[in-house]
């Protein structure tokens, strides 16, 4: 990465380097990498990171916490879980990772670039995320039959 992709406020290193198209997560589970995030998202932390105190490294920075950040989300989490009327029990973080890798699927995305997407060091990973619905499996199978009426024209 060099220093000119990254926005002036925030230091090269630092814990918290976010950009347009993606977020620099330096101790994830597979270890050290970018995540993409899509536009919108990119603005929003934009418009956030910019309400932070300057130099802050922390996305949710925390005083009286011993490290000076939030570390545990789950808290927060399930308040917005309640108050979007789901059940605790049924959505956990987890469950927005299952849906995304899903919805990227469902949308025709190959199964290298949600890899990549995701973070998983395998296709194998992947595929147990992409559940295929009836709808899915159907509309795959009409590509293939358009494919092969176009060619029979």
């Amino acid at each position: 990465m060099s220093n000119q992709q990254w926005p002036q406020q925030l230091k090269p290193n630092s814990l918290l380097e976010t950009r347009a198209d993606s977020i620099y997560i330096p101790k994830a589970k597979a270890g050290a990498r970018e995540q993409p995030i899509t536009a919108d998202l990119g603005e929003y932390l934009a418009a956030y990171v910019a309400t932070l105190r300057p130099g802050e490294q922390w996305l949710f920075p925390s005083p009286a916490a011993k490290d000076g950040r939030t570390v545990n989300l789950d808290k927060p989490f399930r308040r917005c879980v309640l108050t979007a009327g789901l059940d605790v029990k049924q959505v956990v973080r987890h469950t927005l990772r299952h849906t995304a890798i899903t919805h990227l699927v469902q949308a025709g995305v190959d199964l290298p670039t949600v890899k990549r997407i995701s973070g998983h060091k395998n296709l194998s990973m992947v595929e147990r995320y992409s559940h295929q619905n009836g709808a899915h499996i159907q509309t795959a199978m009409d590509k293939l039959s358009d494919r092969y009426k176009a060619k029979a024209s």
